[in-house]
């Protein structure tokens, strides 16, 4: 695993720890960490699925948004027991203005009880997601992991700005 993932993992669990409990009205609400600019939604997950295992139910309803200089790209579904699983990937071209898509090159899934020592699996797969300045946008993710295994997810937001 890349330095790059671990200590966006890291950063990760600093910028949830700093995200607000309330929503923030700016404009264009972003949070820089080190290198790496992070975003947060609130909203409902839809859909989380890793293999055979079901996921939305455990979802806070919490989506984080990583962009790191080199172009990488992390969507990290925060779970209610601790969990993160992260879609990341580098970004791709916007087929509109509004939209942009994320190749997805690994599934980050992590472990309960050691935070710092996630499980990661190469995957090939695609994550749009909308404008969430614009209102309620949808984040989703679809592609398959190295195991052999689909994974799928999707995020609504709630229509409020990112934090």
């Amino acid at each position: 695993m890349g330095g790059k993932c671990l200590r966006g993992f890291g950063l990760l669990l600093a910028a949830i720890a700093a995200v607000p409990a309330r929503p923030v009205n700016l404009a264009h609400a972003q949070t820089t960490i080190g290198d790496a600019t992070a975003m947060g939604l609130t909203g409902s997950c839809d859909k989380l699925i890793l293999g055979k295992q079901k996921l939305a139910d455990s979802c806070s309803g919490k989506l984080l948004n990583m962009s790191y200089p080199d172009g990488r790209v992390g969507f990290y579904f925060i779970l209610d027991d601790g969990r993160i699983v992260t879609f990341s990937g580098m970004d791709a071209p916007n087929p509109t203005p509004d939209t942009d898509v994320v190749k997805v090159d690994k599934v980050i899934m992590g472990v309960k009880g050691k935070p710092k020592d996630p499980e990661v699996v190469a995957a090939t797969g695609t994550c749009t997601y909308g404008n969430p300045y614009k209102g309620e946008s949808t984040v989703s993710c679809d592609g398959t992991m190295s195991n052999g295994q689909r994974f799928s997810a999707r995020f609504t937001s709630d229509g409020k700005p990112p934090t």
